[in-house]
């Protein structure tokens, strides 16, 4: 039943009363409704009267109990006691006595965030932000918006106690093309498997937060430079300042009480190059190139973390695709100081930058290097061929950080390549085009190969040749010869009976022939080997070396000299005296024995003695 819609004491007056004068009317309606409502009885009163009648057990029936329990799967306690006429309270105690929950049924429907979790914790576990893990489970298919992910990943973080530490850092701002901040950072990344230490550097312009990186693998100064110059072609100009800290590569020390800058050569004439003014923060002064710092955390946050790469080719083409081809990513983000698109804002800086120069400053390392005489030189642990014409001389390089080149005696560029990946570092690097100029050697007859001069001599021992082949590799040239040399020692017929014997029984070894022969045809004691004949000496070019213990008699002859040429000129005429004696001796000693030493002619006093 709908309860009677309330009346009010007014229209109950004036249906009582005759019609008056308007002033006497306003005064009855005054005096009326004042003591109506004292006597008035307030809602919350009367609804608290009620529900205290209803709180006791036994004014609640078996009908309500029903009610409660078919209402609880649809509502709430507090509209399950508006429908019951109960307070909320005595509903939740009542669906307790019935081993009812007292929160509401859910619907059954899996969250859309169910099948990502497990993702998630992985990358929670990382320490990764909520807007790269919000990108990352979107490529696994997650299609739900980003409130839910950010709940879950502080649920996760706050059992994992992972509390964000607040530093205050002193914020300002630069005019387009004003400023530009570059700083290394060193990573340790998996590439390939294996933990490597990448330099990242990061250029940022201030006005428009233009970033440019690099990952590279050291922080040389040619690397630098080199970096440097990619950053300003990638900006499409240079600021007026650049802002660096106390790198040695480009800041040499300080000197003097105002700790003036000493900046190095080269630097300097690079700054001069391209017309922008170097400016080196204090040490340890992180905060006046705080926006710089701050990009680091987001490469490593958004981008680095987390990541396996398979090469530094790889590394580098997810660089690119981070930087500038990743919507809402990168360049392409909305920036959260600016609150603009980082390209937009650099498309309206760029015309207040600084224009390149028409010629690149010479950013490589100047190097010399020893090419060997097969044509080769190394660099970095790595041989490379180089063109055969600069065999077996020193040449000037230009050490580049992904390449290097090689320049001719004339200061041209002769050669140039890119350094080889990590897992091909250390092998030898051929290219066969470098040989093309080398005249080939012309083939003499008898310098086949030993095994197939050996095939060509005894066509019949192709498988014994093979036989040693397989067995011994590499050290099958040594039973060759011994082979040829058995042939040209006991004579073809005797050498072949010998190896045919072998090869029946699968000897393939040079040492067992041998004993076949020395055991069937032995050789005479003392007897003197027979010279090599046929191909022998022209394939192993064996030549027995010379001495001079033939003219070993020679020193113990006696030197003939003429009285007469002693007498005329005695210190002329004592080499040619010796050259004679040497001449004349080997006729003298054919014919007579060796005089004795001192049967030597007297002469040679008087000229000792002078």
């Amino acid at each position: 039943m709908s309860p009677d819609p309330p009346t009010t004491p007014a229209r109950t007056i004036e249906s009582a009363t005759p019609i008056e004068p308007a002033t006497d009317r306003k005064e009855a309606a005054a005096s009326s409704h004042h003591s109506n409502r004292s006597n008035r009885v307030r809602p919350e009163q009367t609804s608290t009267a009620r529900r205290r009648r209803k709180n006791n057990d036994s004014d609640i029936t078996e009908e309500m109990r029903e009610q409660i329990q078919r209402l609880h799967p649809h509502y709430g306690t507090r509209q399950i006691g508006h429908r019951v006429g109960l307070s909320r309270k005595v509903v939740i105690r009542l669906l307790r006595q019935m081993g009812l929950s007292t929160a509401p049924g859910r619907s059954t429907q899996p969250s859309k965030l169910e099948p990502f979790q497990q993702a998630i914790q992985v990358r929670v576990g990382k320490r990764l932000t909520t807007t790269r893990i919000l990108r990352e489970i979107k490529a696994l298919g997650y299609d739900g918006g980003r409130t839910t992910v950010a709940k879950y990943v502080r649920e996760l973080r706050a059992q994992q106690g992972l509390t964000p530490t607040r530093v205050v850092k002193r914020r300002f701002e630069t005019a387009p093309g004003k400023e530009l901040q570059i700083d290394w950072s060193p990573y340790v990344l998996s590439i390939a498997g294996c933990m490597v230490t990448v330099h990242a550097l990061g250029c940022l312009l201030c006005a428009s937060r233009k970033l440019y990186l690099r990952l590279l693998r050291n922080e040389r100064q040619s690397t630098l430079l080199e970096a440097l110059v990619s950053a300003f072609e990638y900006f499409g100009g240079v600021a007026a300042r650049l802002v660096l800290d106390n790198m040695a590569t480009a800041v040499l020390g300080r000197f003097g009480p105002d700790r003036k800058v000493l900046w190095h050569p080269r630097f300097l004439d690079f700054a001069r190059h391209y017309g922008f003014e170097p400016f080196a923060c204090m040490p340890r002064d992180p905060d006046r190139k705080g926006k710089k710092e701050k990009s680091f955390r987001l490469v490593y946050d958004d981008f680095l973390k987390g990541t396996d790469f398979e090469s530094w080719d790889d590394l580098d083409s997810r660089r690119r695709i981070w930087l500038d081809e990743t919507p809402e990513v990168g360049n392409q983000r909305v920036h959260g100081t600016t609150r603009r698109i980082v390209n937009e804002a650099w498309r309206e800086e760029q015309p207040f930058l600084i224009q390149l120069p028409d010629k690149r400053f010479a950013v490589h390392e100047d190097g010399v290097r020893v090419v060997d005489t097969d044509s080769t030189l190394s660099m970095n642990g790595t041989r490379y061929t180089v063109p055969s014409a600069l065999a077996a001389r020193s040449v000037a390089v230009r050490i580049y950080t992904e390449h290097f080149e090689v320049l001719d005696p004339l200061g041209r560029v002769a050669f140039s390549r890119i350094y080889v990946s990590d897992e091909d570092k250390g092998k030898l690097q051929i290219d066969k085009t470098h040989y093309a100029a080398v005249p080939r050697r012309p083939r003499v007859p008898g310098g086949e190969r030993l095994d197939e001069a050996l095939v060509q001599r005894f066509p019949s021992l192709a498988s014994l040749v093979q036989g040693l082949r397989l067995r011994f590799k590499a050290l099958a040239p040594i039973h060759y010869r011994a082979l040829l040399r058995l042939g040209d020692r006991y004579g073809e017929q005797a050498f072949l009976e010998a190896a045919l014997r072998a090869q029946e029984y699968r000897r393939f070894d040079a040492l067992a022939v041998e004993r076949i022969l020395a055991h069937d045809h032995p050789l005479p004691e003392h007897d003197t080997p027979t010279p090599l004949t046929g191909s022998g000496p022209l394939v192993l070019g064996e030549v027995e070396q010379g001495s001079l213990d033939t003219y070993a008699r020679l020193d113990a002859a006696p030197a003939v000299v003429s009285d007469l040429a002693v007498a005329n000129d005695p210190v002329a005429a004592e080499p040619a005296a010796a050259t004679d004696s040497v001449t004349r001796a080997p006729e003298q000693n054919a014919t007579a024995p060796d005089p004795a030493p001192q049967s030597s002619p007297s002469t040679k006093e008087p000229h000792h003695g002078t």
